[in-house]
């Protein structure tokens, strides 16, 4: 993730998490690890592989902000 902070009500995030269809739920990627938030760079998170038709960024705002994602990349 690339996270964008325009230094006016869109901040870097307090928190993130990987989660991925099941079937019936979301749920967290098994053995995530490097769901990072530091600014200006890209923040890799690797995760035991899973198959899967979708996945989905749980991103948890710092209160009193909105947060933004310039871009997202999934590999395989």
């Amino acid at each position: 993730m690339y996270w964008f902070d325009d230094d006016q009500g869109i901040d870097l995030p307090a928190s993130c998490q990987v989660q991925y269809w099941n079937g019936s739920a979301y749920v967290a990627v098994p053995g995530a690890s490097g769901c990072g938030v530091a600014a200006n760079t890209f923040n890799a998170t690797t995760f035991t592989p899973v198959s899967t038709t979708r996945l989905r960024l749980n991103i948890t705002s710092r209160s009193g902000y909105s947060t933004g994602v310039l871009e997202w990349r999934a590999f395989s």
